[in-house]
């Protein structure tokens, strides 16, 4: 027994050419889709490092706060602090001579990240 399938006037299949055209339709915009949430994921990883080394350079200015800083000559201070993939390094300056007890400190943090080498600074007066 067998099941023959007739077709009525204007009632085809798809052609093999139709579903060829919609496989690279589908393709083109899986692509798109794909380098979007890459992008994405390479976005929230940059912000991440950007985050991380806010609060390490914060960290590293209320830790000056609690030092003697009008003693401490000026010039980066030695030695930089590397801490999980980060580098600390801080800058001292008396940016005014009617105020040698004012001091203008500098934090600068570099590391590597999704984009390569990549740096953050952040800096106040004490």
């Amino acid at each position: 027994m067998s099941i023959r399938r007739t077709f009525r006037k204007g009632e085809t299949g798809f052609t093999l050419l139709e579903i060829v055209i919609a496989a690279v339709i589908l393709a083109i915009v899986m692509t798109g889709i794909a380098f979007f949430f890459m992008n994405i994921i390479k976005m929230s990883d940059r912000m991440d490092d950007q985050t991380k080394a806010l609060e390490l350079c914060r960290e590293g200015i209320e830790k000056l706060r609690t030092m003697d800083v009008i003693s401490m000559s000026d010039g980066w201070q030695t030695p930089s602090e590397t801490i999980q993939g980060f580098t600390r390094s801080v800058w001292i300056d008396t940016p005014y001579a009617l105020y040698p007890e004012a001091k203008h400190v500098r934090c600068r943090m570099t590391w590597t990240g999704v984009d390569g080498a990549d740096s953050l600074s952040l800096s106040t007066i004490f």
